[in-house]
């Protein structure tokens, strides 16, 4: 088993994410790759597409901490369980949820993304409620 600090995934969220480095998404994905369950087919894929979720997650939420809880590797796959830390830039509440996060790599690189994140455990800590369709 390789060393697990030095996973593209543990790169990705402490450069990405807990460094603030947008330059970063650029040297951690693939020109093609897609974020499954952050972006919609319409979007642009790769890092383009990729630093519009990153631009608008940054712009509601401040002090954006990810914590990699576990992470499992076999060949090109990564998976981690996270937990986000962040302030609500509107509201200055702190909030905290969990999820997952797998990548296929290539090169180094995140070539493909799947993303499950407690998105409605985050909107309820906001007082936020969903109703249904």
């Amino acid at each position: 088993m390789r060393n697990t600090t030095a996973t593209v995934l543990h790169q990705w969220f402490n450069k990405v994410w807990n460094d603030d480095d947008e330059a970063a998404i650029d040297k951690l994905m693939t020109s093609d790759s897609f974020a499954h369950g952050i972006l919609t087919e319409d979007q642009p894929k790769g890092a383009e597409g990729f630093k519009l979720f990153f631009r608008d997650f940054r712009q509601q939420f401040s002090q954006v901490r990810v914590d990699v809880d576990d992470v499992i590797c076999q060949d090109d796959m990564e998976s981690a369980r996270t937990t986000v830390n962040a302030i609500h830039t509107e509201t200055g509440k702190p909030v905290s949820f969990s999820g997952l996060c797998m990548v296929r790599t290539k090169d180094g690189k995140i070539a493909e993304a799947w993303n499950n994140y407690d998105f409605l455990d985050l909107y309820q800590q906001l007082g936020q409620k969903l109703t249904p369709a």
